[in-house]
C-alpha cells in the first residue's frame, strides 16, 4: 500500500507539456492555433535568437475576459468543447486551455488579453501566477514565452541550431498562410522581416513567395468532389519537381497535416511523367463533415483518421491523372545548356552523340593501370537492352549496365570530394536556383562546405544565384546535381557529414547512370568495362546489387549434354 501517488499538478503539467513541446515550434503552433481559434485576421510572430530567447505571438481575435484568462491556464479547460458530442465534430484547432498551462510548466508565460475594452495581463512561471494587471490593449490576445525549457534543462540540450529551429518555425508559418488565405501572417526574428502574407491574397502569390516564381508559373489548378469529399489545389506541371516529399502541402478542414497516402496518391498519379525519387510541389485543400475525421490520433494533431479514405484516395488520384493528361508536358531548354559533340564518330553518318562531361573516361579519378581483378574478355552484344554480354575462354558474363555505371559514378564522387580543392568552371550565364524559405535560411551554415565542394554562389531574398561549379558537374544537369547536394547537405547534421557524401554519392550516381533498355555501343561497353576495372569494388553496385553474372563454359557445356 502507498506505492501509488497523486501527482502534483506542476508535476502533471510537465509531463503533458513533454507530449507537445519537443521543439520551439511546437510553441508557435499551439499559440498560432489559438490565435485562429479565436477568429483572428492579423497574426504576428515576432521571435527572439530563433525563439530561444523570446516567442511573442499577437493577434486581433476576440480577445478574453478576466475570468477566461485564468481559466487559459486551468488543465482541462476550454472554449471549444461542451458535451461528450462536441468531440466528434471538432473544427477548432486546438483547445485553449489545453496548450497554455503546459507551455507555462516548462517556461514564463506573459498573456495581455482585452475584449475590447481595458484588458488584463498574467504572468505565469512554473504553473503559477506571479503578477497580475490591467492593461491597455487593441482588441485581441498577446502571449510572449520567454525562459522555455529553463525547468526541464534535459530537453532543452536537445534544440538544435538557431538556424534549425527558425527554419522549422518558418516552415510551419509557410503552411499556416497556405491553409488560412483569409489571415495576414507576420513573422520577424531579431526585429528582421523573414515572412509576409497579405490577407485575402491568392494561393499561388504565396506559394511563389515560399516556393518562387518557377513554380508559381508552373501550377495546374484541379478540384473535385464525390458524396464524401471535396478536393482542391494546385500542383507542378512535371517539368518542374523535388527531390522530397516535404514540398506536398495536405490541408484539411484549415489543418495541415502528414499523410503518407495522400502523399502517395500524388507520387503515383505522375507515373512515369517525373523521374523516381522526384515528387510535385502541391497544395491540397480537403473539405470532409468533421463527422467523419478523429483528430486526437496524434498529441500535436499532425495526424489525423479519415472515414472511408480510400474514396478521398481514389478521388485524388483521378482527379491528377485527369489533369495531368490534358498537360503539356514540355521540357524547356535551359539558359546555361552547353555545346554537344560528336564522341568517337569517325563517320558522320553513325554518331554516337555524348555530352563531354559524360564520357565514363573523364570523369574517373586518375588511377594506377587498371588492375585485373575483371578479367579479359570480348563484347559480343547487348541483351534485353540491359545485359552487356562478353566471352572469354572461361565462359559467358552478363553485365548489368545500369549497376555498372552507378559503381563508377558513385566511387568517382566520392573520390572528387575527397580533393581539399575542387576545381571548379564558371558559368557563362549566371544559374539561378530556387529553394524553399527554410531551406534558404539554413544555407548560411554550409556556405563554407559548399564553397569546398566547388561551387560558388549569392544566396538572395528567395533564391540563389550560382557563379561557379565544380568541373565534374554534368553538363545540363548542373542545377539538379546542385539541388540535390544542398538538400542532402542540410537534411543531415554536420557531425554525420560523411555519412551525408555518402549517401549523396549514392543518389546521384543511380540518378544519371545508364539505365536499362538504353542501347549503347560496343565501343561504349568496353570502355564501360576498362572504367569498371579501375573501380575498388567493382562488382556490386553501391546498394549491393551485382554487377556481373558469369556462367562458365563447362555449364553452359553440361546444359547441352556436351560433357563427357
Amino acid at each position: 500500500m502507498g506505492f501509488i501517488k497523486r501527482l502534483d499538478q506542476n508535476i502533471a503539467n510537465k509531463i503533458a507539456a513533454g507530449e507537445v513541446i519537443e521543439k520551439l515550434a511546437n510553441v508557435v503552433k499551439e499559440l498560432v492555433e489559438n490565435s485562429l481559434d479565436a477568429e483572428a485576421d492579423r497574426i504576428d510572430i515576432d521571435l527572439v535568437e530563433s525563439g530561444m530567447t523570446s516567442i511573442k505571438v499577437t493577434d486581433n481575435g476576440s480577445g478574453m475576459d478576466e475570468e477566461d484568462a485564468f481559466l487559459a491556464f486551468e488543465r482541462h479547460a476550454t472554449s471549444k468543447i461542451a458535451t461528450v458530442n462536441d468531440l466528434f465534430r471538432i473544427q477548432s484547432l486546438g483547445f485553449r486551455g489545453e496548450a497554455l498551462p503546459s507551455i507555462a510548466a516548462i517556461a514564463r508565460v506573459e498573456l495581455s488579453t482585452s475584449m475590447g475594452e481595458e484588458g488584463i495581463s498574467l504572468t505565469i512561471q512554473d504553473g503559477k501566477l506571479i503578477k497580475k494587471s490591467s492593461t491597455s490593449l487593441n482588441k485581441g490576445t498577446q502571449v510572449e514565452v520567454t525562459r522555455l525549457f529553463y525547468s526541464t534543462p534535459a530537453r532543452f540540450k536537445y534544440l538544435k541550431s538557431p538556424q534549425y529551429e527558425l527554419a522549422n518555425i518558418v516552415s510551419l508559418v509557410n503552411g499556416f498562410a497556405l491553409a488560412n488565405p483569409h489571415v495576414s501572417f507576420r513573422l520577424t526574428n531579431d526585429r528582421k522581416v523573414i515572412f509576409v502574407s497579405n490577407k485575402n491574397d491568392s494561393v499561388t502569390n504565396t506559394l511563389a513567395q515560399i516556393y518562387g516564381l518557377e513554380v508559381a508559373k508552373s501550377l495546374i489548378y484541379f478540384e473535385a468532389k464525390n458524396r464524401d469529399y471535396q478536393i482542391s489545389g494546385y500542383t507542378t506541371n512535371p517539368i518542374i519537381n523535388r527531390s522530397n516529399r516535404n514540398y506536398i502541402n495536405i490541408v484539411c478542414n484549415n489543418r495541415i497535416i502528414n499523410d503518407k497516402d495522400i502523399v502517395n496518391a500524388f507520387v503515383e498519379s505522375y507515373d512515369q511523367l517525373i523521374p523516381k525519387n522526384r515528387y510535385p510541389v502541391a497544395i491540397i485543400y480537403i473539405e470532409v463533415d468533421p463527422i467523419l475525421i478523429d483528430v486526437n490520433i496524434h498529441p500535436r494533431k499532425q495526424e489525423i483518421k479519415f472515414s472511408e479514405k480510400e474514396r478521398l484516395i481514389s478521388l485524388i488520384k483521378k482527379c491528377l491523372k485527369e489533369k495531368l493528361e490534358v498537360t503539356n508536358i514540355y521540357q524547356k531548354p535551359s539558359e546555361h545548356t552547353q555545346t554537344k559533340i560528336s564522341f568517337y564518330a569517325e563517320d558522320p553518318n553513325e554518331q554516337v552523340e555524348l555530352k563531354i562531361q559524360e564520357s565514363f573516361a573523364d570523369q574517373l579519378v586518375d588511377k594506377q593501370e587498371a588492375r585485373k581483378i575483371i578479367p579479359d574478355m570480348d563484347y559480343i552484344g547487348q541483351y534485353a537492352g540491359t545485359y552487356l554480354l562478353f566471352q572469354n575462354e572461361q565462359g559467358l558474363f552478363l553485365l548489368d549496365q545500369h549497376a555498372a555505371a552507378e559503381r563508377i559514378r558513385y566511387e568517382r564522387y566520392l573520390a572528387k570530394w575527397s580533393v581539399s580543392h575542387q576545381e571548379s568552371r564558371d558559368l557563362l550565364v549566371p544559374l539561378k536556383v530556387f529553394f524553399s524559405n527554410e531551406i534558404l535560411i539554413k544555407l548560411p551554415i554550409y556556405l563554407k562546405k559548399v564553397r569546398e565542394l566547388g561551387v560558388e554562389m549569392e544566396l538572395e531574398d528567395n533564391h540563389v544565384t550560382v557563379h561557379k561549379i565544380p568541373n565534374w558537374f554534368p553538363y545540363d544537369y548542373e542545377e539538379i546535381y546542385l539541388e540535390a547536394m544542398i538538400e542532402s547537405l542540410i537534411g543531415e547534421d554536420l557531425i554525420n557529414q560523411k555519412s551525408m557524401i555518402d549517401e549523396l554519392a549514392k543518389l546521384l550516381a543511380c540518378k544519371h547512370s545508364l539505365k536499362a533498355n538504353h542501347y549503347i555501343s560496343a565501343l561504349e561497353a568496353n570502355q564501360l568495362l576498362n572504367d569498371l576495372r579501375k573501380c575498388e569494388r567493382p562488382y556490386t553496385c553501391p546498394h549491393g546489387r551485382p554487377i556481373i553474372v558469369d556462367l562458365k563454359h563447362r555449364t553452359i557445356e553440361y546444359w547441352f549434354n556436351r560433357v563427357l
